[in-house]
């Protein structure tokens, strides 16, 4: 066996590659958990074309969608809308409420569910088809377009949803009596000659509405007039005719006090009756609400209240009693400068009798849950709130019952004054009152006549247009801008999705943290040519050196100082100084995979060596997928497949290179059975032949991770190299092809990432600002 291929295990430290210090291994530490800023910026930078393209395609698409959509218009006019005033003026609109029902005085909430209503609607279709040459473009909302594309006139009930649906009425203001109408539209004109219609139609509707009750008002007047002047005639005829027939003429001041005293009685009677009745009905309505509320409340009200404050509204009534009177007696007693002792005392007396009231009612129903027991604060407001109007309204009940007592007694007096008075003199005085108060309706008619007729001439509607409509030059739907950015928000989305799914499932070795969670050293990390070396761009991808063609992949052929050729160098020094300075003889270089590069690293290390002074031997052995002789512009007619089969000699195998000390051995051409050539005893042989003749052999090996024929090979290299490819190589094969490596017990040194992207990588300290930093400094110093 040969010299070169004995395992040297116990020159070998198994262990030893942890000592070793590359361009490339300081060590990293384990970062916490959570997201990685930096991770996720180098993400998005690696990702950034694939995310330009789509957030590009996103507003470009946005872009074209909202050009797709219909323009809208939308055109605003300003209404005002005039309430109710004070004076005069709303006099008159009181006398047409009262006598026709139909108000003149606008409330805002009215007139805009006036202007939003379908029959103002349809009144504004009916004033827009007027025109008889209606324009489709101009006023779309009178056509429909049917299926074979013609245009068809649309209903008056269709117009009418259509103007209905489109008008928006608002507030300008909520201080204001100001309301803004607004309309869309696809057709700029239509919005404003809608808006424009609408403000005219309300305005000359209200007008002639408002006109129309000022008539109906001056007619009903008229006759009212008339109706009062006839009465008026007759009360003067009755009065004459009386004053002949009986020669009474004057009525004396007794006569004349004792029947206005009367009369103001029995007024006064007859509204203390009504506010009596009124109070008695509120009564029974509040106990009603109180009973629906909780049944026996009331009773435990009036048990409650009766015995503590029954005592107090007696005392209360016998004083508004005496109060009363006295002013009755006393009509003027109050314009004194100073007011009587005893009137004085029960004023002061009635007020602290109301307060103490008041405030045994508060501290009675404080207590609302002893006599409620209610669920919820609203009902238990709801009962307190009826309780003390209950309290009031039976106040108010007492002190009217204590007036009308006070009356009754007071129209018996007035009766039998009234009684002593000569009966001609009565109805003598009667005849005037009754003259005086027809005569008084009469003229209080005749004015409201007089000014009804004036007033109707001058009334206009309750609307007044502040600002009208006007085309508008600029549709406010869609929104270009809006729709596209939604357009590049929503495929921004999308490439966040699609990075996370391929980041997902992305299992390739991706950053150098993933290589470094192994347990061999990675002795380097080689860029990736053609976006490391700034030479690489240029110039054609092979290249003539001597009589062969070598591609660009042998960069020490052809840029020594590139960045590329400097990471082949460390890699060289890396595995020599592994060894502790003895090179180990016999290396081989795997992968997991194909495509990973092994067969360009392969080339160049030896080409490193070489440089170095190296007697170094370059020998492919990948038999199935040959390559060495293409990085080296040789012919593969004649290799290593044809010595082992005793085709060829050794110095017919051997071939020179450019490079001094530098021999290469291609695969050959006589390859039948790949998988047992390395174990072939002429294989053997011929490493041993030269095994004193090299410093360094390198052997090209299939990938170990799918192909197991270089497995004898392996087992007996003094050291084996794992090539790894960034970003293509898959993690799971990795490991699987390294214990593979073990369970053959390969001298595996180290493993080396190939196709290395310092700006795509985001493991931290080592990735871009690393290595970004170390070729960066390296190209400007070389």
């Amino acid at each position: 066996m040969s010299k070169s291929l004995q395992k040297h295990n116990n020159g070998h430290n198994q262990n030893g590659y942890d000592e070793i210090s590359t361009f490339s291994l300081p060590r990293q530490e384990q970062s916490g958990g959570g997201l990685d800023p930096k991770m996720i910026v180098f993400t998005i930078l690696r990702y950034k074309w694939l995310i330009l393209l789509l957030l590009i395609a996103g507003g470009t698409g946005g872009w074209y969608y909202a050009n797709t959509l219909t323009p809208i218009y939308e055109s605003t006019g300003t209404l005002l809308i005039s309430s109710a005033e004070k004076g005069e003026e709303n006099e008159l609109k009181d006398i047409i409420n009262q006598t026709t029902g139909v108000g003149t005085n606008a409330t805002l909430a009215n007139e805009i569910q006036i202007i939003q209503s379908r029959s103002f609607a349809r009144q504004v279709a009916r004033k827009l088809e007027e025109d008889d040459t209606i324009d489709e473009d101009e006023l779309p909302v009178f056509w429909s377009e049917l299926e074979d594309g013609s245009l068809k006139r649309r209903e008056l009930d269709d117009v009418t949803n259509a103007i209905r649906g489109g008008l928006a009425v608002q507030l300008a203001n909520r201080d204001s009596d100001v309301i803004q109408i607004s309309f869309e539209s696809s057709s700029a004109e239509e919005t404003a000659t809608v808006i424009n219609t609408a403000m005219s139609v309300y305005v000359e509707e209200s007008t002639q509405q408002n006109r129309e009750a000022a008539e109906k008002t001056t007619e009903f007047l008229a006759k009212e007039r008339e109706r009062l002047k006839a009465e008026l005639d007759e009360a003067e005829q009755k009065l004459e005719s009386f004053m002949d027939r009986t020669g009474v003429v004057q009525v004396d001041n007794q006569a004349a006090s004792a029947v206005g005293r009367k009369q103001n009685i029995d007024t006064e009677l007859e509204e203390v009756q009504l506010d009596l009745e009124s109070t008695e009905r509120a009564i029974s309505n509040q106990e009603e609400e109180l009973e629906r509320l909780r049944p026996g409340l009331v009773s435990d009200f009036s048990d409650a209240v009766a015995p503590r404050i029954n005592s107090l509204q007696q005392t209360l009534q016998q004083y508004e009693r005496e109060r009363y009177l006295i002013l009755q007696n006393y009509p003027n007693v109050r314009q004194r400068e100073e007011t009587p002792p005893r009137l004085k005392f029960l004023d002061e007396q009635i007020e602290s009798l109301k307060e103490d009231i008041a405030e045994l009612s508060k501290d009675i129903f404080s207590e609302e849950d002893e006599y409620m027991g209610m669920e919820t604060a609203e009902r238990t407001r709801m009962v307190a709130n009826i309780q003390n109007r209950l309290i009031e309204l039976r106040m108010e009940k007492d002190q009217l019952e204590s007036r009308l007592q006070v009356l009754q007694e007071r129209k018996i007096e007035a009766e039998q004054d009234f009684d002593e008075i000569p009966q001609e003199m009565i109805q003598l005085a009667q005849l005037q009152r009754d003259l005086e108060m027809k005569e008084k309706l009469y003229i209080d008619v005749s004015r409201k006549f007089a000014d009804m007729s004036t007033w109707k001439e001058t009334q206009y509607g309750n609307g007044r247009v502040i600002d009208n409509a006007i085309v508008p030059n600029i549709p406010v739907s869609p929104n270009k801008i809006l729709i596209t950015i939604v357009g590049v928000m929503l495929f921004g989305m999308i490439a966040g999705l699609i990075i996370a799914v391929r980041e997902f499932f992305d299992n390739t070795i991706s950053s150098i943290g993933t290589v470094k969670a192994q347990d061999i050293p990675m002795l380097a990390a080689i860029p990736a040519f053609k976006k490391i070396s700034p030479t690489n761009g240029s110039g054609t991808e092979i290249f003539k050196v001597g009589d062969g063609e070598i591609p660009n992949e042998m960069v020490l052929f052809r840029d020594r100082s590139n960045i590329v050729s400097e990471s082949i160098r460390r890699l060289k020094n890396n595995i020599i100084f592994q060894n502790s300075d003895n090179v180990p003889k016999t290396i081989a270089i795997t992968s997991s995979e194909k495509g990973e590069g092994k067969s360009t690293v392969a080339c160049n290390l030896a080409v490193a060596f070489a440089d170095e002074g190296y007697k170094t031997l370059m020998i492919d052995t990948d038999f199935r997928r040959p390559r060495v002789h293409k990085l080296f512009g040789l012919s593969n007619e004649i290799g290593m497949s044809n010595y082992i089969n005793g085709e060829n000699s050794v110095s017919d195998i051997v071939k020179n290179t450019e490079v001094n000390f530098l021999k290469v051995i291609c695969a050959g051409s006589s390859i039948e059975r790949p998988e047992s050539l390395v174990n072939d005893k002429n294989f053997e042989k011929f490493l041993e032949k030269v095994d004193n003749l090299f410093d360094v052999i390198i052997f090209d090996t299939p990938p170990f991770g799918i192909i197991s024929d270089s497995t004898a090979l392996l087992r007996k290299a003094d050291a084996t190299v794992m090539v790894a490819k960034y970003r293509h190589t898959n993690k799971e094969v990795y490991e699987h092809t390294l214990d593979e490596l073990r369970r053959i017990n390969a001298n595996v040194c180290g493993m080396v990432l190939n196709g290395f992207e310092p700006r795509k990588d985001p493991s931290g300290q080592y990735g871009s600002g690393y290595y970004k930093s170390m070729y960066g400094g390296y190209e400007a110093y070389a």
